[in-house]
């Protein structure tokens, strides 16, 4: 018998930072969008326990159209790609279109678009996916290289590549002597004690030592300038996360245009694995290797280190991050081109994660003469799923003074 919401939701939470509550719990109540993006713990206790196909490798787990977006990549160029693993883990293939279905789904509402729009835009993606690992099921890897990108791609890109790096890291950073650069106090990047700095700084060298850098860049010069809390996300709030300010090594020529900015976050086991928060030693490096596979280009500096007795997962925080705004996707006609590119996005996903394996190449040969059987089966999944969400969401909303009392920050 599945947990009441509430008590899950306390139940799941109960070991995360207090102090971060307060602030998840207003991304939850704010839409059935965000609650859905913040419980995918909720989400994979509604799966059913067989699949339609019999597919399986490592996936994503939690996909959502909030994890698509820009950033710029160990080749210097920005791409678009999915830009999360947090749940990778190894499973049913299908489990992430569902989860993306739904995604849309809710996503269109929030928009202010019509359920059947929704549903229009799930299916679109679905169809992509399918049509994707048929057209690439024997795409080497260096021959998605010459894959040309979709006109909506294209936009987003664009927009992405306007923004500075200096003028971002100078809207977080301020120089406090020669050569020495430490964070602004803000509402998401908040100050830690001398102890912690100082631990960041000890956990620097292991992360230097194998997280991926572009071609010319040399990171094990790299120094260490200021670290401090970081809130941020909306399913991972309320984990350990630090924001790490490097320098490149030459203290009297820093500037703002030479400092880096990586993000340092717990790495927990995936809840399609586990259905409870659970770190294992070795989870931040299974999410650094999963990564590496998944995307085209990695992102630059993606890495791993520990710190405090926790397994941390590693990535730059770049001018360049970008996903789509609801301005961006406000036409519907524009919308379902974006729920096109998820699913083809995701399609290559699964191929690149799954290189050397039959992983989803099966797919397009267990679909054959089935194919609208399976789309209808996905559909009518996340249609159920999102009224699911939605009750979800009224019931945190009943209950919201008890969520609140339980998350009140503890007295020091």
């Amino acid at each position: 018998m599945r947990r009441p919401v509430i008590d899950a939701l306390l139940h799941w939470h109960r070991d995360f930072e207090r102090t971060d509550l307060p602030r998840k719990l207003e991304k939850l109540a704010v839409s059935p969008f965000g609650f859905f993006r913040g419980t995918y713990f909720l989400f994979t206790a509604s799966l059913p326990s067989r699949p339609f196909l019999r597919a399986a490798g490592p996936v994503i787990g939690d996909i959502h159209t909030q994890n698509y977006g820009s950033f710029r990549a160990i080749t210097g160029r920005i791409v678009f790609d999915i830009n999360d693993f947090d749940e990778t883990t190894e499973g049913w293939y299908e489990f992430d279109v569902y989860r993306l279905a739904v995604s849309l789904i809710l996503a269109a509402e929030q928009m202010g678009h019509r359920l059947g729009d929704g549903v229009n835009a799930a299916e679109a993606a679905v169809r992509e996916w399918i049509a994707s690992l048929a057209r690439w099921r024997h795409t080497s890897r260096q021959r998605f290289e010459a894959v040309e990108p979709m006109a909506i791609e294209s936009r987003l890109l664009a927009a992405a590549a306007v923004r500075s790096r200096e003028k971002f890291i100078g809207s977080l950073a301020e120089l406090s002597s020669r050569g020495c650069f430490v964070f602004k106090p803000g509402a998401e990047y908040i100050p830690v004690s001398a102890a912690i700095r100082q631990s960041a700084a000890g956990a620097l060298p292991e992360f230097l030592r194998h997280c991926i850098a572009p071609a010319k860049a040399k990171p094990r010069r790299y120094t260490f300038q200021d670290a401090c809390r970081r809130v941020a996300g909306n399913g991972s709030m309320g984990r350990p996360r630090f924001a790490v300010l490097l320098g490149k090594g030459v203290r009297e020529e820093e500037t703002l245009s030479s400092l880096r900015l990586v993000e340092w976050k717990w790495s927990l086991d995936s809840s399609l694995d586990r259905k409870r928060p659970y770190a294992t030693a070795e989870r931040a490096e299974q999410v650094f290797e999963a990564t590496r596979r998944f995307q085209l280009h990695p992102k630059r500096y993606l890495g791993y280190t520990h710190m405090l007795g926790l397994g941390l997962q590693a990535r730059e925080i770049g001018a360049n991050d970008r996903r789509f705004s609801t301005a961006d996707l406000a036409p519907i006609g524009r919308f379902e081109d974006a729920a096109a590119l998820f699913g083809r996005t995701l399609a290559r996903c699964h191929l690149l994660g799954s290189m050397g394996e039959t992983g989803p190449r099966e797919v397009p040969l267990q679909l054959h003469g089935n194919e609208e059987a399976f789309v209808h089966h996905v559909l009518r999944f996340a249609v159920a799923s999102a009224a699911e969400v939605h009750a979800g969401h009224a019931e945190l909303l009943r209950n919201r003074a008890r969520v609140e009392e339980q998350w009140r920050p503890k007295d020091p």
